[in-house]
C-alpha cells in the first residue's frame, strides 16, 4: 500500500488547496453554494468564511511530513461531511451547482458527485490507515529519489493538471458570462407577435400543444425549467401553489428539458401539473428563453403578451402582472 500514499497525499493536498483558494476567491457564490444545501442561514456568512479555511488547513497539513495524519483526519472528516450533504440534497431531488471549486470548475449535483467525493473519502481513509499502521515516506526524498523517468512523469502531470485547470476556467467564466448577460438583458419575442406554435409530450402522458393549452380561456403563463437547475427546483415549490391557488385565473405551464424519468422526483415531490417535456432546449429557443428558470405570458388569442421575465424574482412579479391585469378585466366586464 506504500505506493498508493504519495500520489493520494499529494492529489488529497492539491484539491483541498485549489478548492479553499477558489471558494475564497468567490464568497458570495460560497454563500450561495450553502444556501442551496440547506445550511442553516444565520451560518452561512461564518461557514462560508471557515469552511475554504478549514480545506487550505488540510491541504497544509498534509504537506508537512510530521501532520500528515491530521491531515488526512480533516480531509476524511470534511469530505465524509460533503457526501452526507450530496446525499441528502439528491434524496430530495436538489440538483444545484456544488460549487466544489469556485467560479473555477462547478457542476450542478449528480451522482457522480457523490461517487467521486465516496472515492476521495476513501483515499483519505486508507492514507490515515497507512499513518497510523506504519511509517509514511517522506514525499521530498522519494521525489529525488524517483531518477529522470519520476521527474519527468511529475513534470508531465503538473503540466497536465495546469493546462486542464486553465481551460475549465476559461469555459466556466464564458459560460458563467453568457448566463449573466442573457439574465440581465432578456429579450424575448415581439408583444403581441404569434407565439410560436409547439406540441410536447406531457409528463402524465400524451401529448399536449400550445392550442391545447389555451383551449380553457385564459391567459398561459409559460414556465422554461430544467431538472438541473438549482434556482428551478426552489421555485417549483411556489409553482405548485400557483397551479392550485390561480388555476381560475390563468393556466401555468412548464416546459422542461428531459425525460420522465429525470423530471420525476421534481413533478412527484411538488404535484406539479401541465409539465411537457423537449429533449433538449427545441421549444425555449423558438421563444429566446436562453437560461432557466425563465417565464413568458401568452395572451388567449396566442400571441406574446409579456416580455421575458428571466429568474425566480422576475417570474413572481410577471405572476402578479397577470394576475392584475385578469382581476382588473373580470371587474370591467
Amino acid at each position: 500500500m506504500t505506493f498508493l500514499v504519495i500520489p493520494i497525499r499529494l492529489a488529497l493536498c492539491a484539491l483541498f488547496a485549489v478548492a479553499g483558494v477558489t471558494k475564497l476567491l468567490d464568497l458570495g457564490g460560497t454563500r450561495e453554494a450553502l444556501r442551496n444545501f440547506g445550511a442553516p442561514q444565520r451560518l452561512i456568512p461564518a461557514l462560508a468564511f471557515l469552511l475554504p479555511i478549514l480545506e487550505l488547513a488540510v491541504a497544509a497539513t498534509l504537506l508537512v511530513h510530521s501532520t500528515v495524519w491530521l491531515g488526512a483526519l480533516g480531509g476524511l472528516l470534511l469530505l465524509g461531511l460533503f457526501t452526507i450533504a450530496i446525499s441528502l440534497n439528491l434524496a430530495q431531488g436538489r440538483s444545484h451547482d456544488c460549487h466544489c471549486f469556485g467560479q473555477l470548475h462547478s457542476h450542478p449535483l449528480g451522482w457522480s458527485t457523490l461517487l467521486r467525493n465516496i472515492l476521495l473519502a476513501l483515499g483519505a481513509g486508507l492514507l490515515l490507515w497507512q499513518t497510523l499502521t506504519a511509517p509514511v515516506p517522506a514525499i521530498v526524498p522519494l521525489i529525488i529519489e524517483s531518477g529522470p523517468i519520476g521527474w519527468l512523469l511529475m513534470i508531465a502531470g503538473l503540466i497536465g493538471l495546469t493546462f486542464s485547470l486553465i481551460d475549465s476556467a476559461r469555459r466556466t467564466k464564458r459560460q458563467a458570462a453568457d448566463a449573466a448577460t442573457a439574465e440581465e438583458t432578456p429579450t424575448g419575442l415581439p408583444l403581441n407577435s404569434i407565439a410560436p406554435a409547439f406540441e410536447l409530450p406531457a409528463y402524465h402522458g400524451g401529448s399536449k400543444s400550445l392550442a391545447q393549452l389555451l383551449a380553457p380561456g385564459k391567459p398561459l403563463l409559460l414556465i422554461f425549467t430544467s431538472p438541473t437547475c438549482g434556482p428551478c427546483v426552489w421555485l417549483f415549490q411556489e409553482i405548485k401553489d400557483w397551479q392550485h391557488a390561480h388555476s381560475e385565473e390563468l393556466t401555468i405551464g412548464l416546459i422542461s428539458k428531459g425525460t420522465i424519468k429525470d423530471n420525476f422526483v421534481n413533478v412527484a415531490r411538488n404535484s406539479l401539473g401541465e409539465v411537457l417535456l423537449q429533449k433538449e432546449r427545441e421549444v425555449a429557443v423558438q421563444y429566446n428563453a436562453r437560461v432557466t428558470p425563465t417565464a413568458v405570458v401568452v395572451n388567449t388569442s396566442g400571441r406574446i403578451a409579456s416580455p421575458l421575465a428571466a429568474g425566480a424574482d422576475q417570474i413572481r412579479n410577471l405572476l402578479h402582472t397577470v394576475l392584475e391585469n385578469s382581476n382588473g378585466n373580470n371587474q370591467n366586464r
